[in-house]
């Protein structure tokens, strides 16, 4: 069998014991990875349903993933510990204290996981996206971070995971928009990622799996498993809108991705309910009725 190197992404799983709306295809997901048995996990944020102002919904995501049986690790979404507050729609800004729930109950804001097999080495750093463009005292330190980690990064193929995109259609859009990175933190992390030779810098947030190419770096969204929210005129083909997840493979060749929109998966459409309410957090109670698994 050629060497190989197995990671899966995983994102937005909106988990919550209180409000779970979009708990059902946790299950499924655990039994897939049980089949699989990748190298590593990674989930790109979104662990929880409302996080920043319901701290349960962290520990409840965190016991979930302790139900996976390979090692794993995971970011911050906005839905964990809140926003840039230039760019908070949910008037969630990230604070101190929710930066502490987040480390309490899931691990560090940013982490570097080096992964080696039969020769093949890959490096795995993940950043808090929210401290991006914050002000926090933080956003200095995990900016440091990073060009340690891919300063040190010796000869690994590297990638860099964020819950937010750097950029949505246009990376030059100077826009405050709260789909992607602020401007000017995400030209830096650009700026960085070519320097340094960053083979893929992969997120979430967007529920739908994207691929695009910015000057040589790859750039991949991963679908969510929870819901998608569907446009008021959506395209002829949604594929690249229904849950899922992802599967990337590394070996001597590189490194690429498939999409894995398993058959038990739903595709919860939320749209009825954020069109007007612009959020789902503001969905009202629906506590679990029997434990997950």
């Amino acid at each position: 069998m050629a060497k190989r190197l197995t990671i899966v992404q995983v994102s937005d799983t909106h988990l919550s014991r209180t409000h779970a709306w979009f708990t059902a295809n946790w299950p499924v997901f655990v039994e897939e990875m049980r089949d699989l048995s990748p190298d590593f996990i990674i989930n790109s944020g979104d662990l929880s349903f409302n996080g920043p102002d319901r701290p349960d919904d962290l520990a409840f995501a965190a016991a979930c993933h302790g139900e996976l049986i390979s090692p794993w690790r995971a970011i911050a979404g906005n839905h964990d510990v809140g926003e840039a507050p230039d760019a908070s729609r949910l008037n969630q800004p990230v604070n101190d204290q929710r930066l502490a729930a987040w480390q309490a109950h899931v691990g560090p804001s940013w982490w570097v996981q080096d992964l080696e097999k039969e020769g093949l080495r890959l490096r795995l750093v993940g950043l808090d996206s929210a401290l991006m463009g914050s002000g926090h005292a933080l956003e200095a330190v995990q900016a440091a971070f990073l060009e340690r980690a891919l300063a040190e990064r010796d000869d690994r193929t590297t990638m860099v995971f964020t819950h937010m995109p750097p950029f949505g259609n246009d990376p030059d859009d100077q826009k405050v928009t709260t789909h992607c990175i602020l401007p000017e933190p995400r030209g830096w992390l650009l700026d960085r990622c070519l320097e340094h030779g960053v083979a893929v810098l992969a997120a979430g947030h967007i529920h739908r799996h994207t691929v695009s190419n910015y000057r040589g770096l790859a750039i991949v969204t991963a679908p969510a498993t929870s819901f998608v929210n569907m446009p008021a005129n959506p395209p002829g083909d949604i594929s690249h809108m229904r849950t899922g997840y992802l599967v990337w493979h590394f070996d001597v060749d590189g490194l690429r991705h498939q999409v894995v929109r398993p058959r038990l998966f739903l595709s919860i459409d939320a749209s009825n309910w954020t069109d007007q309410a612009k959020t789902t957090t503001s969905l009202p109670e629906r506590p679990l009725l029997a434990p997950l698994g």
